[in-house]
């Protein structure tokens, strides 16, 4: 398996990979090799024009990145996986060099992002004695270059059809992370793509009787509060705890892997307790229901959830709907989680299957789903969310929203029922 690592300059990439590369190997030898993406590159320029990287120009540094490509695709040295250190843009003079190219998208199995918190990247930067550059930058122009950069791929991974993980500076959940990915620690799929083809999969004779399909996230969306906080509250997990793993909004299967360490951590009667609870707390969104069984009998109703998937089915059972519910959220007893882009692996699943696609959500979890069904809504509940304000605000967006409540977002189209 080929792996690449991206982040900005100052992030830590090459510290990271030295840990996870001694880690792995100390379990299983021969695990993991790591590939200086840098240094061989600035050889590669040395060979080609003999000039240091750094004086070449930007057609011949793209003629060396896919000269690069090549070489790993030639390399066979013992080692089960490689992973490469890259980077996707450059930032120089207010402008973004992008770096990346077709061939990276195509020779990578897995691409993840190293996300540091700014104010971090900026004090490492401040200690290198001789690359001061990105030193002299403000957080929120790294913080634009990380999203810019995230964004870039995310999109680049759908397109190929690959897998895109967003990381942390937690080194702890990060190696525990690897070690299912590459020695099966926990028994658990980390694809996107292959969790939405088993969801798929479990329940596709159920599928198959439809040729239209809704597909609703849980909390916040079927529920008008997120029962989550409710289940967390019963196990003496602060909110704090939730907001530092999902910070900055990013909801890749590695932040949804750690939530779900969290809670495999406690006794697992506990959590059965605790989801029970969380269910009995939910406060269900009737409006959206009533919609959906008076006008809705030829959907299947299928729901995904990123929370607690004991809880849903809870509910699930005491209201009988929806039909179907799927998501995972214990990685001692799960072998299934739900990201932002396993939503949007199942939409496109079911798209490729024929389906009618129909999608409600809330947050930015959803908004890949949203974008990419057939008609995707949003619901706006009493704490509009800040970061989809912004994006329907600045993107050209196909989501519609649903006027069940009186707290609505500016500059939406409106809907009263999502069958109109």
């Amino acid at each position: 398996m080929k792996i690449v690592l991206y982040g900005v300059s100052r992030a830590g990439k090459n510290y990271f990979i030295d840990i996870l590369v001694k880690h792995l190997n100390a379990l299983c030898i021969n695990t993991l090799e790591h590939i200086d993406g840098s240094s061989i590159l600035k050889k590669l320029s040395q060979q080609k024009y003999k000039l240091p990287i750094k004086k070449i120009n930007e057609t011949q540094k793209n003629t060396l990145r896919l000269a690069f490509c090549d070489e790993l695709n030639k390399i066979n040295d013992g080692y089960k996986n490689i992973i490469v250190d890259g980077h996707y843009a450059f930032y120089r003079d207010n402008i973004y060099e992008i770096a990346f190219t077709e061939k990276d998208a195509e020779v990578y199995d897995i691409f993840f992002y190293l996300d540091v918190m700014s104010k971090d990247i900026l004090k490492h930067a401040s200690m290198d004695a001789i690359k001061k550059d990105v030193a002299f930058m403000s957080e929120e122009k790294i913080d634009a270059w990380k999203n810019f950069e995230i964004n870039g791929l995310r999109k680049a991974c759908y397109e190929h059809g690959k897998e895109f993980v967003v990381l942390d500076n937690n080194i702890e959940d990060s190696l525990a992370y690897f070690e299912t990915l590459l020695l099966n620690k926990y028994h658990m799929s980390l694809n996107a793509r292959s969790i939405a083809q088993e969801m798929l999969r479990s329940n596709q004779r159920l599928v198959d009787r439809y040729k239209k399909v809704i597909l609703l996230d849980c909390d916040r969306t079927l529920s008008n509060n997120d029962t989550t906080y409710s289940f967390c509250e019963k196990l003496g997990i602060g909110k704090s705890a939730l907001k530092d793993i999902f910070r900055g909004e990013r909801y890749s299967l590695y932040q949804f892997f750690r939530a779900a360490k969290l809670y495999a951590s406690m006794d697992y009667a506990h959590y059965n307790q605790a989801a029970s609870y969380a269910a009995s707390k939910a406060v269900l969104n009737q409006s959206l229901i009533d919609d959906i069984q008076k006008n809705g009998a030829n959907y299947l109703c299928f729901g995904i959830t990123s929370g607690i998937l004991a809880a849903w089915r809870f509910i699930q059972i005491c209201i009988t709907f929806p039909q179907i519910i799927a998501g995972g959220s214990n990685i001692g007893h799960d072998t299934l989680l739900v990201s932002r882009e396993v939503k949007y692996w199942l939409t496109s699943l079911l798209q490729e299957q024929g389906k009618q696609v129909i999608a409600v959500g809330d947050s930015m979890v959803d908004i890949d789903m949203l974008e990419t069904a057939d008609k995707g809504f949003i619901i706006a509940q009493e704490k509009l969310n800040i970061n989809i304000q912004e994006y329907l605000s600045s993107h050209n967006s196909r989501i519609t929203q649903i006027v069940y409540s009186p707290f609505q977002y500016e500059g939406v189209n409106t809907q009263r029922s999502i069958f109109e």
